[in-house]
This record gives C-alpha cells, structure tokens and sequence, in this order.
C-alpha cells in the first residue's frame, strides 16, 4: 500500500511557491494534475510521502503559505485510488 499527501490550492502560483519551498527543504514532492474528485481553482496539487505530513504543514504553517485542503490518497493492490480528507487536529 502506497500512502501519499495531496496538497490542493486555489491558484498555480500558490501550488509552484509551495512546491519550492518543500523541494527547499530537501522534501520530496512534485506538482501533480488534480484528481476529479477534487475541486480546486488551479488543478494542481503537490504530492509527497504521507510521513512528511508534519513537516509540510510546519513550512506552509511557519511561512504563511496559503493551500485549499490536504488529502491523503491510498493506492492498494494497483486498485482505483482511495481518496479521504486529512485531518489537520
């Protein structure tokens, strides 16, 4: 099972700032097309390892950088991807 955090933005200049400052941070992430159960203003979302969860919200947190919602996306078996909201608390 591969687990994931999709991080979904309102504008693509939200979603590139914030993939600059995670890949700063030597985080491994990259941009990827939204899922169509998604609905966000750009139709990107970063994408990076869920264990980097904490550490992501931290830069985005610490530096005021603005996302619509996260999402953490499940890929089982090589099945159609499992899509549930992260809960931030």
């Amino acid at each position: 099972m591969d687990e994931f955090l999709l991080i979904s933005f309102d504008s693509t200049s939200d979603a590139m700032v914030g993939e600059l400052k995670v890949k700063g941070e030597n985080i491994r992430a990259r941009l990827v097309p939204l899922l169509p159960q998604i609905d966000a203003g750009c139709g990107l979302a970063l994408r990076t390892d869920l264990s980097n969860h904490k550490k992501v919200y931290g830069i985005f947190e610490n530096m005021g950088l603005s996302f619509k919602q996260m999402y953490i996306l499940t890929y089982e078996n090589l099945r159609k991807p499992r899509l549930r909201t992260y809960d931030l608390s």
